[in-house]
């Protein structure tokens, strides 16, 4: 895995992926399928860069019409980690940021 994903970075310099591919699912849900039959397919964007061992950084890019956090992940090179934290920065001021943080339900 670490050597597939380290030739990626020969070609690229940075990867952008949803970090998860769902926005939410049931706090008391062990997985957004519920299913023990299919309890990984949510971790299907991360589990590459965690076992090759690449930098990642997670940052909200937004929000879902239910107000729910939408994360991008930004990958580098191994060992590479200032490169992500400062593609991370970019992209925070290059979009200004998150200002207007939805609201939580009053109970």
């Amino acid at each position: 895995m670490r050597k597939t994903c380290g030739r990626l970075f020969t070609t690229v310099d940075a990867v952008l992926t949803p970090t998860n591919p769902i926005v939410s699912y049931p706090a008391d849900w062990a997985s957004p399928t519920n299913d023990p039959e299919q309890p990984f397919e949510h971790i299907a964007f991360t589990v590459p860069w965690n076992m090759s061992e690449q930098p990642a950084a997670s940052i909200n890019c937004g929000f879902s019409k239910s107000g729910m956090p939408i994360g991008l992940q930004i990958v580098g090179p191994r060992f590479d980690d200032m490169r992500v934290l400062k593609l991370s920065k970019l992209f925070e001021t290059s979009t200004g940021g998150i200002k207007n943080w939805p609201q939580p339900p009053q109970c």
